[in-house]
């Protein structure tokens, strides 16, 4: 991975904050997620489903129709399709903790997606710093991946991390909330990061971990009692020739790290 000058890096140390740890009734009838004092959604057909590995390629289709052309990396560098990525998604799903909304058609209308970290599982550490074929691939989204790894990096994002002087076992990493452009309903967003939040305590979760460039995410993300943990101006992220890494940002645009208590 290419250095960037010291004068980009002392400009990037300037932008990033560090932040401390901060701190509805549910039930599981099925595989369907309800949530026991609102049926607003449920009357309008709309059901919280987990989603199982036969769901990959439907999900995939959504993510690629709904988050990949707004996600502020991926249209930076016109990713279109990421196979990393879609691989990503589909350990996600295998792990059990992955909650999607269907309308009364059975169309997707959102995905909540998480992977379990737990303490020491040194064989899921090491694969996350494992990216076979990363030295030959010089796509588009290979590229996006840089990118991102360098702003993870100035974040200090790192999963295993969480781990260190927090008393938790077990933690709901790499949180991704898509809801459909389209979609009519308000507060879906909110309600699928709840059931999503329910289907990690049922995997005996402690906390639950996000990092988004996007604004109404941060906003529902803070709204639902996630704090921040770092926060990065993304007018400041730049190359070592001072160039904007990413697209479409102004001095309001941020990446943010935000963390969830999930046991109170």
């Amino acid at each position: 991975m290419p250095k960037s000058s010291s004068s980009s890096s002392k400009s990037s140390q300037s932008s990033v904050h560090n932040h401390n740890f901060g701190d509805g009734i549910r039930e599981k009838t099925g595989h369907f997620l309800q949530k026991i004092s609102d049926n607003i959604f449920a009357s309008a057909g709309i059901k919280f489903i987990r989603i199982e590995p036969e769901h990959t390629e439907l999900v995939l289709h959504f993510l690629n129709c709904n988050f990949l052309p707004y996600d502020l990396i991926a249209k930076s560098f016109n990713v279109t399709e990421d196979k990393v990525f879609n691989n990503a998604v589909e350990d996600f799903i295998k792990e059990g903790i992955c909650v999607m909304a269907t309308d009364h058609k059975g169309d997707i209308l959102g995905v909540h997606l998480a992977s379990i970290y737990r303490r020491g599982d040194w064989i899921k550490k090491v694969g996350t710093n494992i990216s076979l074929g990363a030295a030959f691939d010089w796509s588009d989204a290979a590229k996006a991946r840089e990118v991102k790894d360098k702003l993870l990096k100035l974040l200090g994002y790192d999963v295993w991390t969480v781990f260190e002087g927090q008393d938790c076992e077990v933690v709901a990493g790499d949180l991704l909330l898509c809801t459909s452009k389209e979609t009519p309903f308000i507060g879906l967003g909110t309600e699928l990061l709840r059931q999503g939040e329910l289907a990690a305590k049922e995997k005996e979760c402690d906390l639950a971990l996000c990092v988004t460039t996007d604004s109404h995410i941060q906003s529902i993300l803070r709204d639902c009692g996630y704090t921040l943990r770092s926060v990065f101006v993304l007018c400041d992220f730049k190359d070592e020739d001072g160039k904007l890494f990413l697209e479409d940002v102004d001095e309001d645009s941020t990446a943010r790290v935000l963390l969830k208590n999930l046991r109170q």
